[in-house]
C-alpha cells in the first residue's frame, strides 16, 4: 500500500519522483540527477519541475544534494517510504521459486538442512548477506524448578525447561529459610509452574497467592529467566552471501568490509534485532539504518521473518545490506522462504503425529 503522508508537500508527483530516485539510487549507487530521470522514464513534466521537487524533497529530508546542480541521494526516511510503496507489490523471482522447489524438499526431513539451504538460496536472490536459523520452542515452559540453599537468604535457583535446557540464577529471599523450607517451596511452586510458559505463568501468579513473598521472589527469577530464554537466538545459524555483499561499492574500503564481517560474527548483534520481531510470523520485518537500536547495526538495513509452528518451533530468515538494498526483492524473499520453511516444519510434525 502506498504511504500515507501527513505532509501535504509530498503530494502524488513527488511520491512517484522519490520513488524513482531511490529505485535508481538502488540500483545504479549514484546520486540520481533530475535530467537522468526525466531521459529514462518518460516523466509527463519538464526537467525544472523536476528539479524544483527535489529541492522540496532535499527539504522535506527525503533526499540529500552536495549541492543544487548535483543529484539526490536518498535518506532513512525516504527508504522507509519506499518500503511502504512496495511492501506489497514484491513478489518472489523465478530463479527463487525454482531453487526452492530443487532444494527445499521435503524428503531431506532435517531443519537444519533446510536453513542452511534457505540461507543459500537467499543470499542468491538479494546478492547481500542471507541468515538463517534452526527452529527451536519460542516460548520456553518450565519443567520443574528446584532451590538451593546457600547462605542465610541467599539460594540457588535451578530452572529445568522442558526441552531440557537448563538456567541457573541467585536468589535472594526476604527472609532465611532452611533447606527443607527451600524443598517444600519448590514442590508448591512445581504443582502450579510446572508447564507454563512465562505469560501463563504470569497469568496463574496474578489470579491468586501462590506462595507469599518468599514465593515472589523466585517467581520473579523465574519469569526473567524464561524472557531470558525466549530472547535467546533461535538455534543454529547458518549465514551465506558474504561475497556479495563486500563486493558492493560501500564495502571497498577496508575498514568498511571489516566492520561487516565483525558485525557478522558478533552474535548479539542480530541477536537483538531478531529478539524484537513480531511473534506471530505473519510478516516480514525490516529495520533500516538508524533505526535500529544497535549501533554496529546502523550503517545496514536487515529484512527478516520468523517461521515455524505456532507455540512450538521458531527459526529466522533474513538479509543484511547496505541501506541501499533492494527491499522489493528482499520482502519478497524473505517472506517466501518463510512461507515455505513453515510449511517443510508443518509437514515434519504432522508425519512424527
Amino acid at each position: 500500500m502506498p504511504e500515507k503522508s501527513e505532509n501535504p508537500r509530498l503530494n502524488p508527483r513527488r511520491q512517484s519522483l522519490l520513488e524513482i530516485i531511490v529505485g535508481d539510487y538502488i540500483r545504479t549507487a549514484a546520486p540520481v540527477a533530475s535530467q537522468q530521470i526525466a531521459r529514462e522514464h518518460g516523466l509527463s513534466v519538464s526537467s525544472a519541475t523536476i528539479r524544483n521537487d527535489m529541492a522540496e524533497l532535499e527539504e522535506m529530508g527525503y533526499i540529500s544534494r552536495p549541492h543544487a546542480s548535483a543529484g539526490g541521494v536518498p535518506a532513512p526516511t525516504a527508504y522507509r517510504f519506499y518500503v511502504g510503496r512496495m511492501v506489497d507489490r514484491a513478489r518472489p523471482s523465478a530463479q527463487l521459486a525454482a531453487g526452492a522447489r530443487e532444494g527445499l524438499v521435503a524428503e531431506a526431513a532435517d531443519p537444519d538442512e533446510w536453513a542452511r539451504r534457505a540461507a543459500a538460496l537467499l543470499s542468491e536472490a538479494v546478492h547481500n548477506v542471507a541468515i538463517a536459523t534452526t527452529p527451536k520452542v519460542y516460548q520456553a515452559r518450565i519443567r520443574q524448578l528446584q532451590l538451593v540453599s546457600l547462605h542465610e537468604r541467599q539460594c540457588l535457583l535451578v530452572l529445568v525447561m522442558q526441552e531440557g535446557r537448563l538456567r541457573q540464577r541467585m536468589v535472594l529471599l526476604p527472609q532465611m529459610a532452611t533447606q527443607d523450607e527451600l524443598t517444600a517451596l519448590a514442590t508448591r511452586l512445581n504443582t502450579v509452574a510446572s508447564g507454563l510458559n512465562a505469560a501463563e505463568l504470569r497469568t496463574a501468579w496474578d489470579q491468586r497467592d501462590i506462595a507469599g513473598t518468599q514465593g515472589d521472589a523466585v517467581l520473579g527469577e523465574v519469569l526473567r529467566l524464561l524472557a531470558e530464554e525466549e530472547q535467546e537466538e533461535p538455534g543454529r545459524r547458518y549465514t551465506d552471501g558474504l561475497r556479495h555483499m563486500l563486493g558492493q561499492p560501500e564495502f571497498q574500503s577496508a575498514v568498511r568490509a571489516r566492520e561487516a564481517v565483525e558485525v557478522l560474527e558478533d552474535g548479539t548483534v542480530l541477536r537483538q534485532v531478531f529478539a524484537g520481531a513480531g511473534n506471530d510470523r505473519s510478516g516480514v520485518d525490516v529495520v533500516i539504518g538508524d533505526e535500529s537500536t544497535t549501533e554496529q547495526l546502523r550503517p545496514y538495513s536487515v529484512v527478516f521473518a520468523r517461521y515455524g509452528l505456532p507455540g512450538q518451533a521458531v527459526g529466522v530468515i533474513s538479509a543484511l545490506g547496505p541501506t541501499r538494498m533492494d527491499y522489493p526483492s528482499a520482502i519478497a524473499s524473505v517472506r517466501f522462504l518463510a512461507s515455505a520453511l513453515t510449511g517443510l516444519l508443518a509437514g515434519l510434525e504432522d508425519e512424527q503425529n
